[in-house]
């Protein structure tokens, strides 16, 4: 028991030193110190998070956003709440906020804590943090040479649900994926989704659904909303999306600065103001308010919380240059560029846009991503008027808009970002950045720099 104590007590002393340092130093300290942590003690992250009631978030897209929803919601019901706000999402990132929120002797200082988890982590990290809550948001094709299918990913996520048979699921309704998580596994589980009243009129896509899981047949659905998001069904046995718990049963407004929508929760509808715009943070603001009951608190605090919350970094983050409005959103996958597309394309001003693409490991190396994304929508907007092309596979990204109509006049490659920052500053029409998760990482630095931002990290 002793030496237990004392590598805790090394353990958690040697991750805040290394983090101290590294900050000091102008890096993140995201993995490091997770993994200098564990050098002392493997099994520090449990230790650090014994007594905590956990809420984890997995899946493709909308992860980051969620967290930040539910933490910001924790808070406004008066709980203390830890955040890996920095996005680290793996297990050595995990355990370096977990053991930097502890006393030395490993005691957590928080009661709460809300973790974003990489859908391949999930397996070792739930073991460890004992979640109260798993929520899962979607899965779509997204760094296919590291995950391959999205029935890897799935197959990946199902193991670590497998592995946390306590926690209660919150799961997306509308989602045939992650739905079919709820067919063979004992949790307990809290259903939220759109309704059928919220028909977005456009194409399905089948691409990432792949058939039903109980049969092997195709889908039809009743209504859509984007992707493969609505409400399937089996065409053949009785696998369908289940009635949400919490479900958004109309949207009146989607604006620039957030989105009203209709809520129905715990039986009662009420206008809900939302601070974030687009379809898909209104699917992460009901995941939010699924998780707060799946935690068995009140909700209406949660809920008045969604008119205050900001952006995520990169996250529809807007920065301030010269009086001028830059926005940036992170894309990374076919699905979550399209979305980003529609939304941008619904306002009726006219714009500028800069695309960075990267093929680092943090991104993934296979870019063919970029031939399945619908560039035609935002290359024949009478609105677009400039486009600036950036990242390492700029070359690429130019030739793909130039297939989608984008002309030689319309589009210009700026590879260096203070360049680029310089182009930006003479913008007097509203820009819209659209980068990858490195290439928003390296541009955000500097636009940081420029308009006095924090760090990703605070």
């Amino acid at each position: 028991m002793k030496k237990n104590i004392i590598q805790t007590v090394i353990s958690v002393a040697a991750c805040k030193f290394t983090r101290f340092i590294l900050r000091k130093t102008g890096r993140g300290g995201t993995a490091i110190p997770g993994i200098v942590a564990m050098k002392f003690s493997k099994k520090i992250l449990a230790v650090v998070s014994s007594g905590m009631e956990i809420i984890v978030v997995t899946g493709t897209n909308g992860k980051t956003t969620s967290c930040n929803m539910i933490e910001h919601a924790l808070n406004a019901s008066g709980c203390d709440c830890l955040l890996n706000k920095s996005g680290a999402n793996l297990l050595h990132g995990i355990t370096a906020d977990l053991v930097c929120n502890a006393t030395l002797s490993g005691k957590p200082k928080s009661h709460y804590a809300v973790l974003e988890v990489d859908e391949a982590a999930l397996k070792q990290v739930v073991p460890l943090v004992k979640p109260k809550v798993i929520v899962v948001t979607n899965l779509f094709s997204d760094q296919v040479d590291r995950y391959g299918g999205v029935e890897n990913t799935l197959r990946e996520i199902r193991t670590g649900v497998k592995r946390s048979p306590e926690s209660t699921l919150v799961l997306n309704a509308e989602e045939p994926l992650t739905s079919s998580l709820s067919l063979d596994a004992p949790n307990k589980i809290v259903w939220y989704g759109l309704n059928k009243s919220v028909d977005i009129q456009g194409n399905v896509d089948l691409a990432d659904a792949g058939k039903c899981p109980k049969c092997g047949a195709d889908y039809e659905y009743d209504y859509h909303i984007y992707a493969h998001l609505g409400g399937f069904h089996c065409t053949k046995c009785d696998y369908k999306h289940q009635t949400p718990d919490v479900s958004v049963i109309s949207i009146e407004k989607i604006e620039a600065n957030g989105s009203t929508i209709q809520l129905l929760a715990d039986g009662r509808i009420q206008t809900v103001r939302v601070a974030l715009p687009a379809v898909y943070n209104i699917y992460n603001a009901a995941a939010c308010i699924a998780a707060v009951k799946a935690l068995n608190l009140p909700l209406q605090k949660a809920i008045d919380s969604l008119k205050t919350v900001r952006s995520s970094f990169g996250r529809l983050e807007t920065f301030d240059l010269n009086g001028n409005r830059l926005q940036m959103i992170l894309v990374k996958n076919p699905a979550g560029c399209n979305q980003a597309f529609s939304y941008l394309t619904g306002f009726d001003e006219d714009f500028t846009a800069i695309l960075c693409l990267n093929d680092r490991t943090g991104d993934g190396h296979d870019i063919s991503w970029i031939q399945d994304t619908d560039y035609e929508k935002l290359c024949s907007d009478p609105h677009l008027k400039k486009i600036y092309v950036g990242g390492d596979r700029a070359k690429d990204l130019s030739d793909r808009l130039q297939k989608a109509g984008a002309s030689d006049e319309m589009k210009e490659i700026v590879t260096d970002y203070n360049e680029l920052l310089g182009k930006i500053l003479e913008e007097k029409r509203p820009v819209f950045a659209l980068p990858n998760y490195t290439a928003m990482m390296e541009l955000r630095q500097v636009l940081s720099k420029a308009t006095g931002k924090k760090d990703f990290w605070e």
